[in-house]
């Protein structure tokens, strides 16, 4: 989508509010005829008041601050709200032009590009939910630790639900860690899923796929890194699998953790390495990253692989 393309979306959403405004003035006026009266004398004295205003004249407003009480208690009385009749839009900020007083950028503008950039790493799984996690799939015996996988998983899910309720005010780092088949993805998913349902953007990347991105720009090919580098929360599923180049895995991953922690932006991180294998395959750093308390939450699977 180009910027022309986005901006003709803005011109057809203030299309679709406007028809919106000019039903519920036709909805007003048919239940109470004298609103219309009220407009018209008005909009009559608001042009005479800018005549006066062009010739230097003092001007008086009360006349048509009478008029707009007694249209307000009009709306009242007939059981419309007083702003019923107020210009629609759908980002009051720019006034869906996609534009600030400013002329910068609206932040809803930023978020259409964005999106669009991102179309290839939306979620696409209608099964995968908060509401459709079903815990019976998971076995009820007693582990090592006392807890059944079960029990682990029901402690997960309160975690991982309450961290996607409180987004974005919430650490920047959620890493899942744990063998295969433990169910990471389905709640990385989960976690993305609610997310986008309260109204934030978010993508999901394998690690294959992000690194070999990185790989690609390394040798100078054109590949846009903005919308992982900027996106609010980015997925990462499978870290570990991909390729280990040298000069592009340990070196972009940094960046990509460093930067977007240091901007305030999340990412949630799914793995089946240990923590100290992390630490092997990563280094120091990203480690340190990872590990940081002050802004991580680290969550380990445990228990049987439940696709068998």
């Amino acid at each position: 989508m180009s910027i022309s393309d986005v901006l003709s979306e803005y011109s057809r959403i203030r299309a679709k509010n406007e028809t919106e405004l000019e039903r519920r003035v036709q909805q007003v006026y048919d239940a109470v005829p004298e609103l219309k009266k009220i407009d018209e004398q008005k909009n009559a004295l608001q042009l005479k008041r800018i005549s006066q205003a062009l010739d230097g004249k003092p001007i008086d407003t009360s006349d048509i601050l009478a008029l707009r009480e007694k249209k307000n208690m009009l709306m009242i009385g007939a059981g419309f709200d007083s702003k019923y009749l107020d210009p629609i839009y759908s980002c009051n900020m720019c006034r869906d032009t996609g534009s600030l007083d400013n002329s910068l950028r609206c932040e809803c503008f930023k978020k259409r590009v964005l999106e669009d950039k991102l179309d290839a790493a939306k979620l696409t799984d209608t099964d995968v939910s908060f509401e459709l996690f079903d815990l019976n799939v998971f076995d009820d015996s007693p582990l090592e630790s006392g807890k059944s996988q079960r029990e682990t998983m029901q402690r997960i899910k309160q975690i991982t639900s309450k961290y996607a309720d409180a987004y974005p005010h919430c650490e920047p780092i959620l890493l899942l860690s744990g063998s295969t088949g433990l169910g990471k993805t389905f709640v990385a998913k989960c976690v993305m899923r609610r997310v986008i349902e309260r109204g934030y953007t978010a993508a999901f990347y394998t690690a294959y796929r992000l690194f070999s991105m990185f790989h690609s720009h390394r040798l100078g090919e054109e590949v846009d890194l903005d919308p992982v580098f900027t996106v609010p929360m980015l997925i990462i599923d499978d870290v570990g699998t991909e390729p280990m180049t040298r000069n592009v895995t340990v070196e972009y991953f940094f960046d990509l953790i460093n930067e977007r922690t240091a901007a305030g932006l999340h990412t949630a991180i799914v793995t089946n390495l240990a923590f100290h294998d992390i630490k092997d395959r990563y280094g120091d750093r990203i480690h340190s990253r990872l590990m940081d308390k002050s802004t991580a939450i680290k969550i380990i699977f445990s228990g049987d692989d439940i696709r068998y």
